[in-house]
């Protein structure tokens, strides 16, 4: 039986369709019941927050735990509650893995990883440079070395580090769909010099999906396609047939409007400017090798955000 944290999130509600695709058994555990989850039948346990009496009786031997939830907090507000699902959640879940000899899929971040200012980024072979940038990362960073020290002492789990990920079924949405539905609604648009790495969730899905299926205690980084925010901005008023008006913006400038804007911060400027130069070969090595591509990924996205 699959367990599923999550499951309501982008990269969770895919990950539970895609398994229910394939014909297998799955166990949801969530917070609270939402539209995200409608018209698909599936083993639901719902609690407010999921104490050790709960996961014990929700979890059996043998079972296939694939931990997906996560607090994404880029304001550095909430705290506590970024600290008490990224990281007490995933210590809990490892406990009960160990416990009842499960298999762990623990779904990381690729900004947990060290990235130096230039070249190849690979999967971390140390946990040594803490992170101070924000109550996310740090959360992230901490669970994952968590996971990471128990799989050298035995665990049967595998870490898998996705980049910026966009696709169908963004029901809340996430902080990417938010801004790309404030994109595609907006005719003004300011560019700065910076972009990310994007994979279709689709992708996240498939690559979860046969690491379940496989024993090997791994590290796994999930990188798709480079894009500027002007190239993005351009693509998507191709797409959408809707001609924006596009001002670049001085990096300066772009993080003193962070400043005094509730919804950004100085870190999401930042995750523009950083290094997303990922290395792929495990994936392709362990997983699969192509990737959906990225102008299909952002139609398709554009498309779900637009219904």
């Amino acid at each position: 039986m699959y367990v599923l944290t999550g499951a309501t999130g982008l990269i969770g509600n895919n990950v539970l369709r895609y398994l229910l695709e394939q014909g297998e058994p799955v166990r949801i555990l969530i917070r609270k019941y939402d539209q995200s989850l409608d018209g698909l039948t599936v083993d639901t346990h719902c609690a407010e927050f999921f104490s050790d009496e709960f996961l014990d009786q929700a979890i059996h031997y043998n079972d296939i735990i694939i931990h997906v939830a996560g607090y994404v907090n880029l304001t550095q507000k909430n705290r506590l509650e970024t600290y008490r699902t990224n990281l007490q959640l995933t210590k809990r879940l490892v406990g009960i893995a160990e416990k009842k000899s499960c298999r762990f899929i623990y779904i990381s971040s690729v900004d947990t990883i060290s990235k130096s200012k230039k070249g190849i980024i690979y999967e971390p072979r140390s946990f040594d440079q803490y992170p101070h940038k924000s109550h996310y990362q740090t959360s992230k960073w901490l669970a994952t070395k968590y996971v990471y020290d128990h799989i050298l002492t035995g665990l049967n789990g595998v870490i898998l580090y996705p980049s910026a990920v966009i696709g169908p079924y963004d029901f809340k949405p996430s902080k990417i769909g938010f801004e790309l539905k404030k994109i595609i609604k907006n005719r003004i648009l300011f560019s700065i010099n910076g972009g990310y790495n994007f994979i279709d969730v689709r992708d996240i899905a498939k690559a979860i999906y046969l690491a379940s299926k496989q024993t090997a205690q791994e590290q796994i980084i999930l990188s798709g396609f480079h894009c500027q925010i002007k190239d993005l901005y351009h693509l998507i008023s191709k797409i959408i047939h809707s001609k924006k008006v596009i001002i670049p913006v001085p990096i300066f400038i772009a993080k003193l409007f962070a400043i005094i804007h509730p919804h950004y911060s100085k870190i999401m400027i930042q995750s523009l400017l950083e290094n997303d130069a990922y290395d792929d070969s495990k994936r392709k090595v362990h997983l699969f090798d192509e990737l959906i591509p990225f102008e299909m990924t952002l139609s398709d996205t554009l498309k779900w955000l637009t219904r």
